[in-house]
């Protein structure tokens, strides 16, 4: 059913209308708006409000007991007045009252004044009139059973001024009286807000407006007819719209029907302003309630790149909850393109204009998906265009019942150049099956990189192979880690990644050196001339507060150290460059663990210790850093990171690799002493002789051989201090 809105001043009010000659005025306040005649009577407006001096009160039957009585009364000669008559003689309590009258017509005053004559003998009892400008700030003050008020004019036939309640004690109720001076009607005013009194020579319009269809939906035509609009004392000149309810006029028209479509759902207000020839306007609201839109038409392109040659996949689906009869989509690829159908879901396909037609209903809940695939032309036919270059697809969905076309929303363009990024390669990789076979990109694949697509990328890049369809590129770190991000995300690569909570990522360093407290030394040898004592272990351990994908660790080595995996944790290592990356998950509580071995080159210059009593040996460091690929994340790798170098060892270390039976160092000795050692020991120390391979001063003195004994007995790992006693002094070095 139609909905109508229309706005009847009068005639809604069961008023007579004046005649044209006499003018229209009407009062308003907010929401309320009131077409009022003006009293008209046989005696002058100070007659008619009717003072009596003696009494300091107004004896007009108009007045009424604690309240503020509006009115227009116009004389016998013509001439209009504003009457305020506070109170009522003989009744009502005393007070006051405050108001500002703004936008006072030019040449009108009061002209008669309730209790001036006070002033300034009792100016406690006076009223005060204080004109500044065109605005009268008026303060009244009256006693129990009196009155107080004026006489304001004369006004004209067109003004608008504003009466604006202030400071009211004593007044219960503003009243706006009108119609027959003998028994007019009346219209109760709040107390607070502004009252509009206007005059106008011409009545105004009266605004009517009819929307079809009553309930209509997004994209969908509506007729907005405002032809039930009428001037009573003239013509409609202009229509203005407002069509989203912001008070900007969208449309002027001189018609009285225009038509409009609404992009999307929503609830809209209305506005239609009608506007006579004499510029006098009348506006109404109309509350509209738009339908979301009901069919959506979505293209999805398997590819944001192609290659000269290649195919690749469109998918349009369409949804419905209302019944569509005489459905059609018109597809528009670039020229020369060829298009390949792959499933028409029911319609007939017209090759040559890339049109499908359904002969049958799209019932509301329902979809339909219709495939094809698209050849880009080959190299030679591409030859006068300059790659890259963007293609578009546009396309045009259409139904006859109902009436409604829409744009295929989506996605639209695709890039052609010679080679495609690393990411929609990896998107669109097909594994090689067995090996020997090539890696291959198929476009028709979706943009989602599965698990089969990460472990073969992590595969090239640990291989250092390129992918093909690249140009050559390889998978760094980088890349590796951000391909993990989107396939845990299960995120499309034309998509960004989604928002990850931030994570606090940690990664810890320990080094186990090959000689306890001793580090790496250099120039030792079996008996086979394998080099003994320049190879460590390097522990990196990795946790988090919070799940990230994609962790990659960077370790840099000095130039010529070379580093042997040994526990990778379900990490993959990319030999040659130290770096290991985690195609999964790292949660939290499930810290990973990297351990490898690192051999330093055994014909390694070592730089002499620096003199001292703690003597600073040579060294070098280990960093490095571990980041994420979701969230994105880099920190340093913390702990041990020096590496000491020597070719030579303490004497107390050297008495602990005493091959007593050889009579040489065996690196690969305990680190606790024996009997045969401190006997060994004694022996240097008896001689004054220096200890092979060791480091100044490389004698066995007083103190050290107490040490050497206390270190047997105890059966202490020389690294440790001796039971009770502090650290020595130089551990820490």
């Amino acid at each position: 059913m139609m909905r109508k809105i229309s706005l009847v001043l009068a005639v809604a009010l069961g008023l007579s209308l004046p005649l044209f000659g006499q003018g229209y005025f009407e009062v308003s306040q907010g929401a309320t708006k009131v077409a009022v005649v003006p009293l008209s009577g046989t005696k002058t407006a100070q007659e008619f409000y009717d003072y009596d001096s003696g009494q300091s009160r107004s004896r007009n039957p108009l007045g009424e007991a604690n309240t503020a009585v509006l009115f227009l009364y116009r004389e016998p000669a013509g001439q209009l007045y504003l009457f305020f008559i506070l109170g009522k003689a003989e009744a009502g309590t005393g007070g006051n009252a405050r108001f500002t009258i703004k936008n006072i017509p030019i040449g009108a005053d009061f002209v008669f004044k309730d209790d001036g004559f006070y002033f300034p003998l009792f100016p406690e009892l006076s009223d005060t009139y204080t004109l500044t400008n065109e605005d009268y700030a008026v303060y009244w003050v009256w006693g129990d059973g009196r009155t107080d008020g004026g006489v304001l004019g004369p006004l004209g036939e067109e003004f608008s001024l504003t009466v604006i309640p202030e400071a009211l004690t004593g007044i219960q109720r503003i009243v706006f009286k009108y119609g027959n001076i003998d028994n007019p009607s009346r219209v109760e005013l709040n107390t607070l807000d502004p009252i509009t009194i206007k005059g106008m020579r011409a009545q105004p319009p009266v605004a009517n407006l009819v929307v079809t269809p009553a309930a209509p939906r997004a994209r969908q035509e509506i007729l907005f007819d405002a032809s039930g609009s009428y001037d009573p004392d003239g013509k409609i000149k202009e229509y203005r719209w407002d069509f989203d309810g912001d008070g900007n006029v969208d449309l002027v028209s001189t018609e009285a029907t225009v038509r409009y479509t609404y992009v999307t759902g929503g609830s809209f207000t209305v506005g239609l302003t009608v506007v006579d020839e004499t510029g006098v306007s009348a506006s109404i609201t109309y509350p509209l309630y738009v339908s979301p839109i009901t069919v959506t038409v979505t293209r999805e392109i398997s590819t944001t790149y192609a290659m000269p040659g290649t195919v690749f996949r469109v998918t349009v689906t369409i949804k419905t909850d209302q019944d569509l009869v005489g459905v059609g989509l018109d597809e528009d690829p670039p020229a020369g393109w060829e298009v390949i159908p792959i499933q028409n879901a029911g319609a007939v396909f017209n090759r040559p204009y890339v049109q499908w037609v359904f002969m049958d209903t799209i019932h509301a809940g329902t979809e339909r998906v219709i495939v094809y695939d698209l050849k880009v032309p080959t190299s030679d036919q591409l030859a006068a265009l300059r790659l890259p270059q963007k293609f578009c697809i546009t396309g045009l969905f259409q139904a006859k019942v109902p009436d409604l076309a829409l744009e295929v929303d989506g996605e639209t363009c695709v890039m052609v150049d010679t080679c495609i990024p690393i990411l929609e390669a990896v998107a669109h990789l097909i594994p090689p099956e067995k090996p020997g076979d090539p890696d291959r990109i198929d476009l028709r694949l979706s943009e989602t990189i599965t698990v089969d697509q990460l472990y073969r990328a992590g595969e090239l890049w640990r291989t250092g192979q390129p992918l093909p369809s690249t140009c050559g590129e390889q998978i760094d770190l980088e890349k590796i880690k951000l391909i993990t991000a989107y396939a845990y995300s299960c995120t499309p690569v034309d998509e960004p990644l989604p928002e990850y909570p931030q994570a606090n990522v940690k990664a810890r360093r320990t080094i186990m050196y090959p000689i306890p407290c001793e580090a790496v030394v250099l120039g030792f040898y079996d008996s086979m001339g394998n080099a003994l004592g320049n190879k460590f272990t390097v522990k990196v351990e990795i946790e988090t507060d919070r799940d990230v994908i994609g962790v990659g660790l960077d370790e840099d080595l000095p130039v010529g150290w070379r580093l042997s995996p040994i526990q990778n944790d379900g990490f993959i290592y990319k030999p040659g460059v130290d770096q290991w990356v985690l195609l999964d998950v790292l949660k939290p509580g499930r810290p990973k663990t990297i351990i490898y071995e690192v051999t330093v080159p055994p014909t390694l210059q070592v730089k002499k210790p620096l003199p001292g009593p703690c003597p600073v040996r040579d060294f070098q460091t280990v960093v490095g850093r571990v980041d994420t690929g979701l969230p994105c994340l880099e920190v340093e790798v913390t702990g041990q990171s020096k590496v000491e170098l020597s070719d030579c060892l303490s004497v107390l270390a050297a008495i602990a690799k005493w091959d007593v039976t050889r009579d040489t160092i065996d690196l690969s000795l305990s680190d606790k002493i024996t009997l045969p050692q401190v006997q060994r020991a004694i022996a240097f120390w008896l001689e004054g002789s220096k200890v092979p391979r060791t480091c100044e001063p490389s004698i066995v003195d007083f103190e050290m051989i107490k040490t050497i004994i206390a270190y047997w007995l105890t059966g202490t790992p020389i690294c440790e201090p001796l039971p009770g006693q502090p650290p020595r002094i130089c551990e820490s070095r």
